[in-house]
């Protein structure tokens, strides 16, 4: 029988693995799924109880005992998934079917459309790419669970993922919009720190205080990485996304305060 330090994780991926990783240490029993028979193998001998599932196939009749678990993180890039609010939700309707009681989903913060300051409270897609997580959210948070916490985050760096090279040599629009982003050290930090605590609002953002010009930030980062620098053209007020709510629920701050001196760091 699963105890209330217990979690399932489906994706363990560039979030995903280094956060069972980090719960794990700190106590809980993690389990979760990868696609890759050799990758559950090598997290096994981690000690996490990692099995495959194709998240696109038919959902076993019952499921899993590996991941019946008191919360369950939901951590599928769209990418990854045909019919992704649908599937989503199926997921965790049978986790909660299982006994799972909260379900975390991390979603992303292209479901703010517009320019100007975005709080959680400001969910108004204007593209394709916002309307369909959104839809995951709705989904998601029709599951069933005594408690839904949605996970906006801004842009994902850190890890494996240098930006240096996103933008390297390549021409845009929008050098004035301001960057938001989230390092994977401040997730780390923030997560377990949630995970630890029963008073979750519905949702909350994930994104740094810094938001230079993307113009500024990206030729730096290329610059560091000796790789071409991105050539912007034109301006652009684009949005920025307050990520402070987190930090006053939970009486932290965010490690990552300045973006460049974040990118010297890596160097």
């Amino acid at each position: 029988m699963f105890t209330e330090r217990s979690i399932a994780i489906l994706g363990l991926g560039w979030l995903g693995e280094p956060l069972g990783l980090t719960l794990q240490q700190q106590g809980w029993q993690v389990s979760g799924t990868c696609r890759d028979e050799s990758k559950a193998e090598r997290l096994q001998q981690q000690g996490l109880h990692a099995i495959t599932m194709e998240f696109n196939q038919p959902l076993p009749a019952q499921w899993p005992d590996a991941l019946r678990a008191h919360t369950l993180l939901l951590c599928v890039p769209p990418g990854k998934l045909d019919n992704y609010a649908s599937r989503l939700g199926q997921l965790a309707q049978a986790a909660v079917a299982a006994g799972t009681q909260r379900v975390i989903f991390t979603s992303a913060t292209s479901v703010y459309g517009g320019t100007g300051i975005k709080t959680e409270h400001d969910a108004s897609p204007d593209g394709p790419r916002g309307e369909r997580m959104l839809a995951a959210e709705q989904a998601v948070q029709a599951c069933g669970a005594g408690q839904v916490l949605i996970l906006r985050l801004s842009g994902l760096v850190g890890g494996n993922r240098e930006p240096g090279r996103f933008l390297a040599g390549r021409e845009f629009d929008g050098g004035d919009e301001p960057v938001n982003l989230v390092a994977q050290e401040d997730l780390l930090r923030f997560i377990p720190a949630l995970l630890a605590r029963n008073d979750w609002p519905a949702v909350l953002n994930l994104s740094a205080p810094h938001h230079p010009s993307r113009r500024d930030f990206y030729r730096e980062a290329a610059r560091l990485q000796q790789l071409p620098p991105p050539i912007f053209s034109g301006g652009g007020a684009g949005k920025t996304i307050d990520g402070s709510a987190i930090c006053g629920l939970l009486g932290m701050d965010y490690s990552v305060t300045d973006w460049f001196e974040w990118l010297q760091a890596r160097r």
